[in-house]
């Protein structure tokens, strides 16, 4: 599978990182399908709009709630809620999902836990909002280690701008872009880390290895500690090309 493909001898090492900066929805949690079915049923339940898994995916994933609500508020052709309130709503939704099942999975936590024991500053960047991204990390028992939250109403612009990573960056007290990785499962996340001058490790799930290969430093098939020792670079993704060749 990707995760034991990725493994080249030359490059950069997380070792030689200083910190590291986590997406949230899809990538520290494995949620997106969830995010993707709550933002469908809001859409066609508040909004009369009927957004399907595909065109969410294409259009929807990895950009701010706030973002995609507006977008499709835009498309309604009924009287509805504000953004804010249709915000509101959807972060009830999600909440009552947190509190029901645990959304981000033992080998995920094992992953921040660890790089914590190693010194590396740790922040959550996402286009989530702050209610929502909370309670998920306390119920994960990582509120402590993940202290530092750059969510949807800290920044201006949301991803594919670099704002969060950089303000992340800036929370952290790191200077230095090419000793940040970022953890991202979107196109307009890696955009986004890319613009910031940051490397990053892409999580394979909402897009194909195959159309993360040539965007990022290296593709994983889900966030797990042995990411820790491993060396990415160029080599990466050609090792992630060939595994998609080779799949089709």
């Amino acid at each position: 599978m990707t995760e034991q493909l990725v493994t080249p001898t030359v490059g950069w090492s997380m070792a030689e990182m200083q910190g590291i900066l986590l997406d949230f929805n899809g990538t520290l949690s494995d949620d997106e399908d969830l995010l993707s079915d709550l933002i469908r049923e809001l859409a066609r339940d508040e909004l009369g709009v009927q957004l399907s898994a595909d065109r969410y995916t294409a259009v929807c994933a990895g950009l701010s709630d706030r973002a995609i609500v507006t977008l499709l508020a835009a498309e309604s052709t009924r009287p509805h809620a504000s953004v804010d309130e249709l915000l509101t709503e959807l972060t009830g939704r999600y909440q009552r999902e947190a509190a029901r099942v645990q959304l981000i999975s033992q080998p995920a936590r094992d992953f921040v836990r660890q790089a914590a024991g190693l010194g590396l500053a740790l922040a959550v960047v996402t286009g989530a909002g702050r209610q929502s991204v909370l309670p998920a990390l306390r119920n994960a028992g990582l509120h402590e280690l993940l202290g530092t939250v750059v969510a949807e109403e800290d920044v201006a612009a949301g991803k594919p701008d670099p704002e969060g990573f950089l303000r992340g960056a800036e929370l952290l007290g790191l200077s230095a872009p090419r000793q940040i990785v970022v953890l991202e499962d979107s196109l307009p996340g890696i955009a986004a880390a890319r613009a910031a001058g940051m490397r990053v490790l892409a999580i394979a799930g909402t897009h194909s290895a195959s159309e993360l290969a040539s965007r990022c430093d290296g593709v994983l098939e889900s966030l797990s500690p042995s990411a820790l020792t491993r060396r990415f670079g160029s080599a990466a993704e050609n090792a992630v090309a060939r595994w998609s060749a080779t799949a089709r």
